[in-house]
């Protein structure tokens, strides 16, 4: 049975240098908070840290929750509504494990708050992955949204000795599913957006190994100043972690290869140069469309007395992007002009003019020199 803290419990390194034996309510497992006598100035610093992480992870839900409402083709099924989410189960999480280890130290409520503490973020971590397991092109059959709930179950069910078990699958789970995500995001964008899920990435490490770091396995046996260590970098990490996620347009351009139509690359004159069809389209002629294009492109330049391209050219529901090398202009024709896109189409073009420029120069109107170059439009696209 567990027992009211007394205020002259040892804190020591390891529990073998404790004079009292460990209350039963300290083996949380792990991202549980230790229980400190009061006046102690370690406690008043972890409540801080605590603390910061509420407020942040607070903020962020509400920032990613008002990005989501403000948008006009909101749905359940968006990545911002989950994160912030995401961010609702950090701050009951954290709140209850504050009130478990600080203020209700007595049974029942100390488990009680201790299991709300699991739940809560289980759930949270229930409606992340089922959003996620829609959008990443994985066969996980969402396993991850099915297991998050079978765990929140499991913990309201179990006895308190057995939460240190589901809190190691907790984590175990947390770091598998998030970054199966960002690792996903990373490899599907570039330009500033990938920097962007860069910070992510770290900002996630670093929160993650704070989450591990405030464990009572790490204060038990490594001692108070990686316990608090643990705490400041889950601080940090969701620092970083919200000023990437808020800024980035990232979020919102996860299925920018259903965007994608087709893909011109025009030489000088009008002639074609590659076509690339990604979606089924109306049966139209490519020549005369490149030709079109270009006599579209070369009579705004003489409107506006311009040396320079188009860039984005808006037509109904279709979105056309142009980039320009140095003897051709890549036009990709998407029903969005995500950022991403551009970035892609940009870093696409410099590439093909490196390894392509010299034979576009000396076309003569053989598409089969070009041949190779769809191994390139597969590499960004």
């Amino acid at each position: 049975m567990s027992r009211q803290l007394e205020p002259t419990f040892c804190r020591s390194f390891t529990k073998k240098d404790c004079t009292q034996p460990v209350p039963e309510s300290f083996t949380r497992g792990a991202n549980s908070l230790p229980l400190f006598p009061p006046g102690d100035p370690v406690r008043d610093l972890i409540l801080i840290l605590d603390s910061a992480v509420i407020f942040y992870s607070s903020l962020l839900c509400t920032m990613l929750f008002g990005q989501w409402y403000r948008n006009k083709s909101r749905k359940i099924a968006d990545v911002k509504f989950a994160w912030s989410i995401f961010f609702l189960g950090m701050v009951f999480n954290t709140s209850s494990f504050i009130f478990a280890d600080f203020y209700f130290t007595a049974e029942p409520f100390n488990t009680l708050f201790v299991k709300a503490g699991y739940v809560s973020l289980m759930l949270a971590l229930t409606a992340f992955f089922f959003t996620v397991e829609r959008i990443v092109p994985y066969r996980t059959r969402y396993v991850f949204s099915l297991s998050g709930f079978a765990i929140s179950v499991i913990t309201i069910l179990s006895p308190r000795y057995f939460l240190e078990v589901l809190a190691l699958s907790i984590a175990i789970m947390t770091f598998v599913g998030i970054m199966m995500f960002l690792v996903y995001t990373l490899r599907n964008t570039t330009g500033d957006i990938r920097r962007s899920i860069e910070q992510l990435v770290t900002g996630f490490m670093i929160g993650f190994v704070g989450f591990l770091g405030r464990s009572d396995f790490v204060y038990f046996n490594l001692g108070e100043p990686i316990y608090i260590l643990g705490s400041g970098m889950l601080v940090g990490g969701l620092m970083i972690f919200g000023y990437a996620i808020v800024d980035t347009p990232a979020l919102d351009e996860l299925d920018w290869k259903r965007q994608l139509v087709e893909l011109y690359l025009i030489g000088v004159g009008g002639i074609l140069v590659y076509h690339r069809q990604f979606a089924e389209s109306r049966d139209v002629d490519q020549v005369l469309t490149a030709a079109g294009i270009s006599g579209v492109q070369s009579l705004f330049q003489e409107i506006t007395s311009s040396d320079s391209g188009l860039n984005v050219v808006s037509i109904g529901d279709y979105e056309i992007l142009f980039a320009h090398g140095v003897s051709f202009t890549s036009v990709l024709i998407a029903r969005a002009a995500y950022q991403v896109l551009l970035g892609k189409v940009r870093e696409f073009t410099e590439k093909f003019d490196a390894v392509f420029g010299p034979i576009v120069d000396s076309f003569e109107g053989s598409l089969k020199e070009f041949s190779s170059a769809r191994e390139l439009v597969d590499l960004y696209f």
